[in-house]
């Protein structure tokens, strides 16, 4: 949707509601809050780990051979981003504190 805001200017914002499983919350809040180089910096980061980092889930033991998934590998339990960045051997950085 579009909101618009109060104030001289009336400036218009693109606004996205988005509805997702619980068990998929983490992923989505640290792809819907990370820039675009911040989740491209994490995905290759999980791509090193044999791991595959999407706004839905963070699998383990994935299996690729020419860049293509032949084993999509299996979910791991991200019940919040400090366990994402747990699992990728990184200290946790807040939202504001990313791209820095």
């Amino acid at each position: 949707g579009v909101c618009l805001l109060p104030g001289e200017n009336r400036k218009h914002r693109r606004l996205d509601i988005i509805i997702i499983p619980h068990d998929e919350y983490a992923c989505a809040l640290l792809y819907f809050t990370g820039s675009a180089l911040f989740n491209r910096s994490m995905r290759a980061l999980a791509h090193r780990y044999n791991m595959y980092l999407s706004q839905h889930r963070l699998n383990t033991g994935v299996i690729r051979k020419n860049n293509s998934k032949i084993n999509t590998g299996t979910p791991l339990y991200t019940p919040t981003e400090e366990s994402i960045f747990k699992y990728l051997n990184l200290p946790y950085r807040p939202p504001e504190e990313r791209d820095h």
